[in-house]
């Protein structure tokens, strides 16, 4: 029987955009995407961001874990990850 285990990760805003600045070649804009509300979120973000994202959870899949499921909040977002427990 396949026995899993489990994690969670917070992923800031800061996060991202520490991220973004890792990679200076590549323009970004000043921020990700804010509302009228001034709350900001990662969807509708411009590429760099996008893909500062996807460098996050790629760095994760490289360990062998798989993204179950993502809860966006307003400065960040929650990720849930499970991976195939190594049998002893």
């Amino acid at each position: 029987m396949v026995s899993h285990e489990y994690a969670v990760t917070i992923y800031a805003l800061d996060d991202v955009l520490a991220t973004v600045a890792a990679h200076p070649a590549e323009e970004a804009p000043s921020m990700v995407y804010c509302d009228a509300d001034g709350l900001c979120f990662f969807d509708d973000a411009p590429n760099p961001y996008l893909a500062a994202i996807l460098e996050m959870f790629n760095a994760r899949g490289e360990e062998g874990w798989a993204l179950v499921q993502v809860l966006p909040r307003q400065q960040d977002m929650i990720c849930f990850w499970r991976r195939e427990r190594a049998e002893e």
